[in-house]
């Protein structure tokens, strides 16, 4: 399935947002651009990782460091819950014998 691209000037102008702050999370890893004929795009795919970002750092005053710490922290989260709900279907096994 083919991926749509959106010009990073295009969005930043859209959401009212400083260029900087991109080129800044991608600095840190958190988003990737592709640069296509001298303009920088980003992937469709990072669009809500990118509206989560900046919603973190426009509406609640979060620096790139903030940011990453977050996103790690969710991340180590998201892993336990999964883990949680593997081990209860595990447990739900047992019951039944």
């Amino acid at each position: 399935m083919a991926h749509s691209v959106f010009k990073i000037t295009e969005y930043c102008s859209n959401c009212q947002i400083e260029p900087d702050f991109i080129h800044s999370l991608e600095g840190a890893g958190l988003i990737h651009t592709i640069i296509i004929e001298g303009e920088r795009f980003i992937d469709d795919e990072q669009l809500t990782e990118l509206e989560r970002y900046r919603n973190w750092h426009y509406e609640m005053d979060i620096n790139i460091e903030g940011i990453d710490a977050l996103r790690h922290m969710l991340s180590k989260f998201e892993q336990l819950q999964r883990e949680i709900a593997q081990l209860k279907e595990r447990l739900h096994l047992y019951e039944k014998i």
